[in-house]
């Protein structure tokens, strides 16, 4: 079986262990505030329920756990808030005539090269609260796989719609589609 990567000639033209290009688009600066404020809405449907907990039970052995449930859920706030904009300002995507390039990750780094000949269709979806910051998430689906290939999450909703219209255009056509 032969490497993907060497035939297509990627490492001769970028490589992701390489240093990055110009060219990579980031996430805006929207996407930590989205993310901050979800992880805030979490935090509300956390602390009501240790609060409903601690109401329950008022005495015997739970309430002994509940300050180690408040330290642990302060503590895991706290870091998910101050790791938030590492992640965003480690998640990167470019997309190039032959493939689409995404890579994200602070301490475990996760490339993903999409040869646009595999690529099978893409949508854009947007949350609640992607919507109210003018968010996207792209995924582009591949062949011979049910999940999509990549997951591109908080980018810029007009952004979102252009890769898409491009991915598409991109994307080669069979004898089938040429026909019609």
């Amino acid at each position: 079986m032969t490497n993907q990567l060497l035939d297509a000639g990627f490492l001769d033209d970028q490589c992701l262990s390489g240093p990055l290009p110009d060219q990579w688009l980031l996430l805006p600066a929207q996407a930590l505030t989205k993310r901050r404020c979800s992880r805030l809405l979490t935090l509300l449907v956390v602390v009501v329920s240790l609060l409903i907990a601690q109401w329950w039970w008022d005495s015997g052995w739970p309430f002994l756990l509940l300050p180690l449930c408040w330290a642990l859920t302060a503590l895991v706030f706290l870091a998910s808030w101050f790791w938030l904009p590492l992640d965003i300002r480690h998640t990167r995507f470019l997309l190039r005539t032959q493939d689409f390039l995404l890579q994200s990750g602070v301490l475990w780094r996760k490339a993903a090269l999409i040869p646009l000949h595999r690529v099978q269709h893409v949508t854009i979806s947007q949350g609640p609260l992607q919507k109210r910051f003018a968010l996207a998430t792209l995924k582009v689906y591949t062949a011979g796989g049910l999940d999509a290939e990549a997951v591109l999450a908080d980018i810029d909703y007009g952004l979102a719609q252009a890769l898409s219209e491009q991915l598409s255009l991109l994307i080669p056509r069979g004898d089938a589609d040429a026909e019609h």
